[in-house]
């Protein structure tokens, strides 16, 4: 253990945090701590690459008589060496913290692989140490810390500090003489290095790291570089020991700290307990959501230039239209992409869309100068002053950086983006029209030169470019190859027929001459274009919106029906009322005019014979009465419910056949005979129905004509009252009728009055709910017509029954995008780049000022204390004319280390699955969008530390186990924050995953099942051409099916077993015989022991692919081969092997055609997963037996 007193004399002073942001940072710095661990590789010993192993009596590299001096060299050339001190074999670190943190004794980890150093410092040409270039290894430092004190520190980072002073102190010591010079401070001069100096460098590194007896380090070895002579003795910024990302994740943790970071990296970073999961949308079971997410308004509006009728998958297009539609959001969103799923391709359409937006924002201009606000920053580099003008920041956020821990993913990227290849061929002439810079773009597609690598290849590549869209940077031989070739590039013949410019000299080119076409000329080219794909789109989202409607009208129009059925209901009702009111007021007048007789019978004895008359009268009046009002009414009622309930049973035949309307598929199945007969019907059913409605009408009437009776002989009978009124009147000299009480009658003829207001508001109830229907029908009418019309024009790209049942249907190809619509969308695409090199036109000066200023930041000559802004400018600068970049995570840094917080727009991060979450620290940083692109159940990323020794490190810290590197990816990070996923299943529980990307395109069966069963819980579609397999077959008929050999070896060799390599022998001989594309065969095993005796097969047969499984991540062949072997008594090996689906996934799914699978078959289908592979393929003898 460090005492206190130690920890004082730290240069380093341990902060102190507080809050969220103090949590988030301690991540960041248990992160760094464990990529201590992650050193990086030296070289191993290759004379042909100039890299040596330092030998007693053999003469150094910048001695006169080794070999390199009799190299040539051009005269702005010059050596220089890198001297490592104390090589070591990495697996030897991993054994080291294995003894400390003792593992399971079952247990296997996967080791890494390669060599590193003690120590390093450069050495110039004239073989003197290049001084503040010498360089500590922090992981050997910290493997002797641990060994020594079974224990990390938290104040590592401090403590290796210290150690690193006095390194450099004894080293320079070594190296140098001291001059003292009288009044002047003591100076070092480096002296000519030899042996016995070296030796005392390796003894000094082995004291500073603490290694002696941990790391077997007695090598010293030296590679030797050629670099411009300007920079020779530059060594600012050279770490060739540690990780790249090392100082990053530092300088990150402090700004985090300080609360100074942005949306992506305070998503990245928060913990499981703060995620939002009940917001997550499965997307396999919530069409609904998907729907609405791919709508038309949300189909970006660019295009990648592929096949129109080559749409996107629905997921591909849910991805895309979700990062762009909540791009000014920022954060992380992961997107799943198993092995075959065209992740490449959704990046393409993705790079389109954003490319459109920023020219949709360029033709808003109204001159090509206002996209520059005056503001300018300047600096000066040499003798040279730099000026740039900055951007509207409308124009900016466009920056599209292409991430990766893996060299080769990012550069198979950026490599298909430009490529010729990459776009269909039918587009060739509009993309030579459009000629945006395809011949830079050729020329940095070409591969790398052999020699100066700043020098620039002037034949012919292999690889054409249709435009200039992206580009590979990252490393110092990247960056430098692309300023010469992009920049400064002049022709040796400039008559020569495919002669072509830098960039430079274009823009110089474009200074002298007045643009042909004017800007708004070119503004209304691409605007003329973006209207079309916007009448598209309109037209799309009329669609859309009939499709959307189209269940609402369905229900709307049965709920009408069942208004005007409720309004019939209510209508008929208000008629019994008012029946029964007419009568109820007949009983009251009758009672009331009896009351009146029964007060004026003493009266009326005088006139008795005209009372009697009148009574007569009356009585006949009354019989009348009763005869129509009994009989006649009663048989009038009758016959209208009779009609009424006609009616009824027409209206419900009518509804039912309504029902009954023949689908789509019955119409095509009886060529039109069966809409045809339901038409027939349904007429038929119209009119009787309309019969029986008259029928009922004539029915009312001839009630109400009754009634008019009842109310003639009413007013019959009250005449006869009156005349006997007045009989009694005249007999009793005129004296009045005595008051009756007619109260019972003014309630009956006010009921009279009420049942009469509910008939009529019930008839006009009945018209508008019948108004209503008539309506609506119309307008379900109208959509379902609009409705086929798009089933016509958009075929699978709409919608329709089958979409929403058929998962497979639904998922194959995305929503609206039909050829026609594609078209005009890749065409808004060249629209766009023609307006961006329009704008070129116009704006030369100030372009080519500002990509001068780019080309010194990655030449490295920008001053060190050149304005943030200014740097963000020259970036931004080359972003505009190059849209997409590319670099791996270990030399972001490098490449963007003097940009700040969101600086860049869109980090897009490629197999993710396979970066330990740290690599992606600084890039998030300084993005303010991210996609993630991955998948969590191909390989995973390979640590130098334990499990047990991380989980140390991690305790002492303080850090909660989610954010272990070994339990965790990018990918893992970022699909855990994406709202649109869904959850992959195993034995052990449920994964998230962001958006699946589910149509695979590459293997045949039985490899898609097998792969879509151990890893993906059934979420993969089968979207590989059958045709694809059928020609394979055609050509090459004896080649057997894919199978299981089944070895059971009697030897072993570590992993390797001598009978299976005999198979696999067997295996390339034949192939060879049958003249196969040995490109196009994969032999890949699961352990180093079988990639090692594989790759001497690869030797023998020309372009076969040979390594672990790692190897061949991101790779694919016709034929691949798994040899599995094992040692028969290590059963920890193929535990570790099967405890994930991953290392199966990757192997299985690089087999497009054939997989021949070589091994024990009853000692490995007892394994988890092998189990499935096993069920899936016929086993059979060894070949030759």
């Amino acid at each position: 253990m460090r005492d206190a007193g130690r920890a004082a004399e730290s240069t380093i002073g341990v902060r102190v945090k507080t809050g969220a942001d103090a949590a988030r940072a301690e991540i960041v710095e248990f992160w760094r701590t464990v990529e201590m661990f992650s050193p990086q590789t030296v070289d191993k010993v290759n004379r042909e690459k100039a890299v040596f192993g330092v030998r007693p009596g053999q003469p150094l590299p910048w001695d006169p008589e080794h070999d390199l001096a009799r190299r040539k060299l051009l005269p702005h050339q010059a050596w220089r060496h890198v001297v490592y001190l104390g090589v070591y074999r990495l697996d030897e670190v991993f054994e080291a913290l294995a003894r400390v943190f003792e593992p399971d004794k079952d247990s296997y980890d996967e080791r890494p692989t390669g060599d590193s150093a003690l120590a390093a410092f450069v050495v110039n040409e004239d073989g003197c140490a290049l001084l503040d270039s010498e360089v500590l290894s922090c992981c050997a430092w910290a493997t002797g810390q641990v060994v020594r004190d079974h224990r990390c520190e938290p104040d590592w980072p401090a403590l290796f500090q210290d150690d690193l002073l006095r390194f450099s102190g004894a080293w320079r010591d070594l190296v140098t003489d001291e001059l003292h010079v009288e009044g002047e401070a003591l100076q070092y001069v480096p002296q000519v290095l030899d042996h016995e100096a070296l030796t005392e460098c390796l003894a000094a590194a082995v004291a500073a790291a603490g290694t002696a007896g941990t790391l077997s380090s007695p090598e010293i070895r030296i590679s030797s570089q050629i670099v411009a002579r300007r920079k020779a003795d530059d060594v600012a910024g050279h770490d060739f020991l540690n990780s790249f990302i090392l100082d990053d994740l530092d300088h990150v943790s402090r700004r985090v700290a300080e609360g100074h970071f942005g949306a992506a990296l305070h998503d990245y970073l928060l913990p499981h307990a703060a995620l939002r999961t009940a917001e997550r949308v499965d997307v396999r079971t919530n069409p609904d959501v998907v729907l609405a997410a791919t709508a038309p308004d949300a189909v970006p509006d660019g295009r990648w230039p592929s096949k129109p009728e080559h749409a996107l998958a629905l997921n591909q297009q849910l991805a895309v239209s979700t990062a762009l539609r909540t791009a000014d959001e920022g954060g992380v969103m992961g997107v799943n992409g198993p092995p075959g799923t065209g992740k490449t391709t959704m990046l393409r359409d993705l790079i389109a869309g954003l490319v459109v937006r920023r020219a949709h924002e360029l033709a808003a201009l109204p001159e090509p100068g206002d996209a520059f606000t005056g503001r300018k920053s300047t600096w000066r580099t040499g003798d040279r002053k730099r000026a740039l003008s900055h951007w509207r920041p409308e124009l900016t956020g466009f920056e599209i950086v292409v991430a990766s821990a893996n060299n080769g993913a990012v550069q198979n990227v950026t490599d298909e983006i430009p490529a010729a290849s990459a776009i269909d061929e039918n587009w060739a002439d509009r993309a030579a029209a459009v000629d945006y810079f395809p011949a830079i773009a050729t020329a940095l597609l070409a591969p790398d030169p052999e020699a100066d690598p700043r020098k620039p290849h002037d034949a012919p590549s292999d690889h054409p470019a249709w435009a200039l869209m992206a580009a590979r940077l990252g490393n110092k031989g990247n960056r430098g190859r692309f300023v010469s070739t992009f920049w400064y590039h002049t022709p040796d013949d400039p008559e020569a027929d495919d002669a072509w410019y830098g960039l430079l000299s274009v823009l110089k080119g474009y200074e002298q001459e007045i643009p042909e076409q004017s800007w708004s000329a070119a503004v209304r080219e691409f605007r003329a274009v973006e209207a079309r794909v916007a009448a598209g789109r309109a037209e799309r989202a009329e669609f859309h919106q009939a499709g959307q409607r189209l269940p609402r009208l369905r229900k709307s129009v049965v709920r009408r029906h069942e208004d005007v059925s409720t309004a019939d209901t209510r209508v008929a009702k208000a008629e019994a009322r008012r029946t029964a009111a007419i009568g109820e007021e007949k009983t009251r007048a009758t009672e009331a005019l009896g009351i009146a007789q029964s007060r004026r019978a003493e009266l009326e004895e005088l006139a008795r014979d005209r009372v009697v008359h009148a009574e007569r009268f009356v009585e006949a009046r009354r019989s009348d009465l009763e005869r129509i009002g009994t009989a006649g009414l009663a048989e009038a009622e009758r016959t209208v419910r009779t009609r009424r309930a006609e009616l009824d049973g027409r209206e419900q035949a009518l509804l039912a056949h309504r029902s009954a309307l023949p689908g789509t598929w019955d119409q095509l199945r009886t060529l039109g005979r069966a809409r045809k007969q339901w038409a027939w019907h349904h007429d038929r059913l119209v009119n009787q129905e309309g019969a029986a409605r008259q029928e009922l009408a004539a029915a009312q009437r001839s009630r109400e004509a009754v009634q008019w009776e009842v109310t003639t002989a009413q007013r019959a009978f009250d005449d006869a009252v009156r005349e006997l009124s007045e009989a009694r009147a005249t007999v009793t000299a005129g004296i009045p009728l005595p008051d009756v009480d007619y109260r019972p009658l003014v309630a009956a003829r006010r009921e009279v009055a009420l049942a009469d207001q509910e008939l009529s508001t019930g008839l006009q109830a009945r018209a508008e709910a019948q108004q209503r229907l008539q309506a609506d029908e119309r307008e379900l009418s109208a959509s379902t017509d609009l409705i086929e019309k798009a089933k016509i024009a958009l075929g699978p790209h709409f919608p329709d029954d089958t979409w929403w049942e058929d998962r497979e249907r639904r998922e194959s190809s995305a929503l609206w995008t039909d050829a026609g619509w594609n078209t005009t969308r890749s065409e808004l695409l060249f629209a766009a780049l023609a307006l961006h090199k329009a704008f070129m036109r116009h704006a030369a000066t100030k372009v080519r000022q500002n990509l001068q200023a780019a080309m010194d930041v990655l030449s490295g000559d920008a001053p060190r204390d050149a304005p943030a802004e200014a740097i963000r400018v020259a970036w931004q600068s080359l972003f505009f004319v190059v849209p997409v970049v590319s670099t791996t995570f270990a030399s972001y840094a490098r490449l963007f280390g003097r940009l700040g917080k969101e600086a860049l727009g869109w980090l897009l991060i490629d197999e993710a699955g396979q970066a330990t979450p740290q690599n992606a620290v600084g890039a998030l940083w300084r993005t303010r969008r991210a996609l993630v692109v991955g998948d969590p159940l191909q390989l995973e990323p390979i640590t130098t530390l334990p499990f047990r020794a991380e989980q140390a490190i991690r305790a002492e810290l303080g850090v909660d186990e989610q954010w272990l590197t070994s339990q965790t990816s990018v990918q893992r990070l970022a699909d855990r924050l994406t709202r649109l996923g869904t959850p992959l299943r195993d034995d052990e529980g449920e994964t998230w995953v962001g958006v699946p990307l589910t149509v695979h395109r590459r293997c045949d069966q039985p490899m898609f099942h097998i792969v879509n069963t151990v890893a993906y819980d059934g979420l993969m579609i089968d979207g590989t051409s059958p045709a694809l397999g059928r020609k394979f077959a055609e050509s090459y008929p004896d080649l057997p099916a894919s199978k299981w050999i089944d070895v059971t070896g009697d030897s072993a060799q570590g992993h390797w077993i001598p009978d299976e390599g005999r198979q696999l022998d067997r295996i390339l001989e034949t192939l060879t015989r049958l003249d196969f594309d040995m490109s196009e065969v994969m032999v890949i095993g699961p352990f180093r022991d079988i990639a090692r005796q594989v790759a001497m097969r690869a030797g023998r047969h020309r372009g076969l692919v040979a390594g672990t499984v790692h190897t061949a991540q991101g790779k694919q062949a016709d034929i691949v081969i798994l040899v599995l072997g094992s040692a028969p008594d290590r059963p920890g090996a193929r535990n570790w092997a099967s405890s994930k689906p991953n290392l199966l996934n990757v192997a299985v799914s690089r087999a497009k055609r054939r997989l021949y699978v070589i091994g024990d078959h009853r000692e490995w289908a007892r394994w988890r997963y092998f189990k499935t592979l096993a069920a899936h393929l016929p086993h059979s003898a060894p070949v030759g037996r």
